[in-house]
């Protein structure tokens, strides 16, 4: 079973903010104290939702939480972990949530309320999509939103009403804060050896 390949800090940790149902790991997202979604995680198949509820992982109170790490799944997050247990380990005050496939502001203006002492990291894909919602929070961080689309080879954005276009082999967070002059303070996480998440990194058994 995948999940006993994980480390055992790493299951204990994550254990109460999962569910396992005939093999599949099952991450709960919630809304207003309501199961709205689950993301599935299982030996052959994944499933990661476009939803507006949030799954969460915390263990400590929200005011001492130090560092809140934000991802499109719950999976790639725990495999992050896998690689990387200093964030696990006991009073070390970290906050998990994964926002889904298409993340929104009012995800992070909720999380944001509730862990106003945090300092914001994110576990976003190496690939575009990741690249820009690493953008996005930078831009929700300070209190305001940014536009995203796709012209030919080029990323154009729209930020400050201002218009801005980089080619996408170049387009990443940090040309995104030089360009529109925004300094959000985050740290992004991507993994090595050319993968595009860190699950895949665990798949493989590779960081």
């Amino acid at each position: 079973m995948v999940f006993l390949r994980l480390k055992t800090q790493v299951r204990k940790f994550f254990a109460p903010y999962l569910d396992i149902v005939e093999g599949n790991i099952l991450f709960p997202y919630t809304l207003k104290n309501q199961v709205v979604e689950n993301e599935r995680w299982s030996e052959n198949s994944v499933r990661d939702p476009v939803t507006q509820g949030i799954w969460l992982a915390a263990n400590s109170l929200p005011l001492s939480v130090t560092d809140l790490f934000i991802g499109h799944s719950a999976r790639d997050i725990i495999c992050f972990c896998h690689f990387y247990t200093n964030w696990i380990i006991p009073h070390c005050p970290c906050a998990f949530a994964s926002l889904g496939l298409l993340p929104t502001k009012g995800q992070f203006t909720g999380l944001k309320t509730v862990f106003p002492n945090a300092k914001i990291h994110t576990i976003f894909d190496g690939g575009l999509s990741g690249r820009v919602a690493d953008c996005k929070v930078a831009s929700w961080q300070i209190g305001m939103s940014a536009m995203f689309s796709i012209v030919d080879e080029n990323v154009e954005f729209f930020c400050k009403k201002k218009r801005y276009i980089i080619p996408i082999e170049n387009f990443s967070l940090n040309c995104f804060e030089k360009m529109s002059g925004i300094r959000a303070n985050i740290r992004t996480h991507k993994p090595k050896a050319h993968f595009e998440t860190f699950y895949q990194s665990f798949a493989k058994g590779v960081l």
